[in-house]
């Protein structure tokens, strides 16, 4: 069994220093001249006494801060969490959270050996779940998932919520699907979903899961992954009467969808294809009525075992 991977691994070690009394004109060159995003401010004795990042930057040019003039000490965060090379990527993305930062020093033998950003994580975290456990299937109650608090499905015929706890369905052959019927299924979709989403797909984006790099990107900040948003179509069709099983599905992504943003899948029964074929006009909203996605499917509606 391969062992964890761990921030010896993942860090770099190439950490670029500067004295407290550096001007942040230099600060400013050296980040947006090289690939990094941070400098690690230390004293004399080399000891580490905080951080510029290129958030702090940003930051302080937004301020009015003139960069010929201030110090890295009057700019830098005095917040410095560190780990040590054997902490492995899970428990220094924990760390990370727990202390709300997106750079943690490496040290070893007091002394600084690398630094470790959430975008090092975010590519590899998916993959670095305690490789030395064994992964374990989670017990799931369809019922309970189906009928989740936060989560709501309306069918147009019935004019009523539905749920697997709830009257069930009648049987495919007796509640077939008709032209002009709608379904909606309406979820938030969660920083928790990202997380989620992207360790069980290896989708590790850092366009979805890390703040700082997702701020420097035309969307300005961290957007859901699209898949996730196509995965509440998924949803819907789920709860249709009798099993319903994709056969295809054609969709573009319009806009794009925040962290914490509730959306809603609605579905028409566009065709009837025959023989339990239904193509399904697909469309997911935000909750102001903005089309994040527009589409179709093809299901196939089989009666339940």
């Amino acid at each position: 069994m391969s062992p964890p991977l761990s921030a010896r691994e993942l860090m770099s070690t190439d950490v670029e220093t500067v004295g407290p009394a550096a001007l942040m004109r230099a600060v400013a060159e050296y980040l947006y001249g090289t690939s990094v995003g941070s400098v690690v401010v230390t004293d004399e004795a080399d000891v580490p006494v905080g951080i510029v990042t290129s958030r702090d930057l940003s930051q302080a040019v937004a301020e009015g801060v003139d960069l010929d003039e201030e110090r890295a000490a009057a700019v830098m965060s005095e917040s410095l969490v560190t780990v040590e090379p054997g902490t492995t990527a899970t428990q220094a993305a924990a760390t990370m959270r727990d202390h709300g930062v997106h750079h943690l020093l490496v040290v070893e033998n007091d002394g600084l050996a690398g630094i470790l950003t959430a975008t090092d994580l975010a590519y590899v975290l998916p993959y670095a779940t305690e490789r030395d456990r064994e992964s374990e299937v989670p017990s799931v109650d369809p019922g309970d998932l189906y009928d989740a608090v936060d989560w709501r499905f309306e069918d147009s015929e019935t004019r009523r919520e539905a749920g697997r706890t709830s009257e069930p369905w009648p049987q495919a052959d007796d509640r077939s699907l008709s032209v002009g019927e709608t379904f909606t299924f309406e979820k938030t979709l969660s920083d928790a979903d990202l997380e989620a989403f992207a360790k069980a797909t290896g989708d590790a984006n850092p366009l979805h899961l890390d703040d700082e790099y997702a701020r420097e990107t035309r969307f300005g900040g961290r957007i859901v992954h699209g898949m996730l948003t196509a995965g509440v179509v998924s949803a819907a069709v789920a709860r249709l009467p009798g099993m319903g099983i994709y056969l295809g599905q054609d969709c573009e992504f319009t806009a794009p969808v925040r962290p914490g943003e509730r959306v809603t899948a609605e579905l028409e029964v566009a065709e009837n294809l025959s023989e339990g074929r239904y193509r399904l006009t697909t469309v997911v909203r935000t909750d102001d009525g903005e089309v994040v996605l527009d589409g179709e499917a093809r299901v196939l509606v089989d009666e339940e075992p």
